[in-house]
């Protein structure tokens, strides 16, 4: 789901917490037969072959890239640079069953997955690269208390529990820290498109307003839950298996189509095709796309699994900007990956290369960086989320402006802080923090 947080410090209009969200998760089981997915051959790559990938470093607005490398029973966090700065193996029986979704959790200091193929979940410590908490029977399958069967899209919730998608069980789990079934929606053994129970659930994403996201993969359908997982929403989506819905900024649903052709769609709640991207112009097109999410600042990241990588779309042009993976070419190697099944994003802190914590939050009263400024009164010592581009960066720190071009004017917003060098000129951002003072 996306939960990134940065604090920053400013001399006249002072932003002291500078959050940018994005609610990230992945979703995704096998095609409708539940065929088990096996790692492809290596590849050789070369040097032209990796030089060849995209490698804007501005379009992942600042943020690294944590990756579940699922054939290669690995993660890795990987930075807009491409440089592998963290990376976690699995003791498995075979290559393939490693993670298949992997999120940021405990203000970034654990991360918590959940291993399709081998029916558990973990959370494993940053730090010390300990799995501290787990939930499964190793390789076997069940229904019964402390099993699963598929389990998908693991998530830590504020309170310490923890939900998943219990995939062939047909229902989604809310489970305590002293791994208790708090609650479940849907019932195991009886998979049905009626309110009440799922059918092949492959999502479960947690919203800032306490919602639930779940996808169905039979029926191919989106349930939404309220806090008391009550169904209050459903809809029918217009791909061929649904992965992983997201919440866009505009309030829309980004949904993954775990196709070959596989496609990337935003939908609105009147079932309305928003957006869509299934390959670039001359590119090769999507296969098996598990999860879509919309970063900050507005471009798409996607994971493109049987292609073997990971991209980011500018969401304007439809073009690929970013890519880490050779298309096609799957391995361990430098720039290689073998069935990327999951990912999350964080920022960290420059000085100390710390995880600065992931956060989700709200874009339902989003400003602009005028309306704040030309009314600093109504806001000074407030919370507030805004947004705008950077059009100036000076030294310790960017100036925010509600247009991308121009000069510097009055009105403008500078920002400072760690981090702050991360920021790329003309990119749209999303932040949030308590304004101090007036004067600009």
């Amino acid at each position: 789901m996306k939960r990134n947080k940065i604090f920053l410090s400013i001399a006249m209009f002072v932003i002291i917490a500078f959050i940018v969200s994005v609610a990230i998760a992945k979703t995704k089981s096998k095609d409708n037969s539940e065929q088990e997915l096996t790692p492809a051959t290596p590849v050789p790559v070369t040097a032209a072959d990796i030089e060849g990938t995209s490698h804007d470093t501005t379009a992942l607005g600042g943020y690294n890239v944590l990756i579940a490398d699922r054939g290669n029973n690995r993660i890795i966090e990987v930075t807009p640079d491409k440089k592998i700065v963290w990376e976690y193996k699995f003791d498995l029986p075979k290559l393939g069953l490693g993670a298949d979704d992997a999120f940021f959790t405990d203000d970034g200091k654990s991360i918590i997955v959940n291993l399709e193929e081998y029916h558990t979940i973990e959370v494993i410590d940053y730090a010390t690269k300990k799995v501290t908490w787990s939930y499964g029977v190793a390789g076997k399958p069940g229904s019964k208390d402390g099993m699963l069967n598929t389990p998908d899209d693991a998530y830590k919730l504020p309170n310490g529990d923890i939900t998943v998608a219990d995939i062939k069980n047909c229902r989604v789990l809310e489970i305590s820290p002293d791994k208790k079934i708090v609650r479940q929606y849907g019932q195991a053994g009886k998979c049905k498109n009626t309110e009440g129970y799922l059918n092949k659930p492959n999502g479960d994403t947690p919203l800032a307003n306490g919602h639930t996201f779940i996808s169905n993969i039979v029926g191919r359908t989106l349930v939404e839950l309220d806090q008391a997982w009550k169904q209050v929403f459903t809809m029918p989506f217009p791909v061929n298996y649904p992965s992983d819905p997201q919440l866009t900024k505009a309030g829309n649903i980004l949904i993954s189509d775990y196709s070959n052709p596989g496609q990337i769609v935003e939908v609105s709640r009147q079932g309305d095709i928003v957006w869509k991207f299934n390959g670039q112009s001359g590119d090769v097109k999507l296969n098996h796309p598990s999860l879509a999410v919309e970063l900050p600042n507005g471009n798409i990241l996607s994971n493109d699994d049987l292609n073997h990588r990971v991209i980011v779309i500018d969401k304007n042009t439809k073009k690929i900007i970013w890519q880490y993976g050779v298309t096609g070419k799957p391995g361990s190697g430098p720039d290689q990956l073998n069935i990327p099944d999951g990912m999350d994003i964080i920022m960290r802190n420059p000085a100390d290369e710390t995880p600065i914590p992931p956060s989700s939050i709200s874009f339902d009263n989003v400003l602009k960086i005028g309306q704040v400024s030309r009314h600093t009164d109504n806001y000074v010592n407030k919370s507030v989320t805004l947004t705008g581009y950077v059009i100036s960066k000076e030294n310790g720190y960017a100036i925010f402006s509600d247009e991308s071009n121009g000069s510097v004017g009055y009105y403008d917003l500078p920002v400072s802080g760690p981090g702050v060098g991360n920021f790329a000129l003309k990119q749209k951002y999303t932040f949030q923090g308590v304004l101090k003072y007036k004067g600009l």
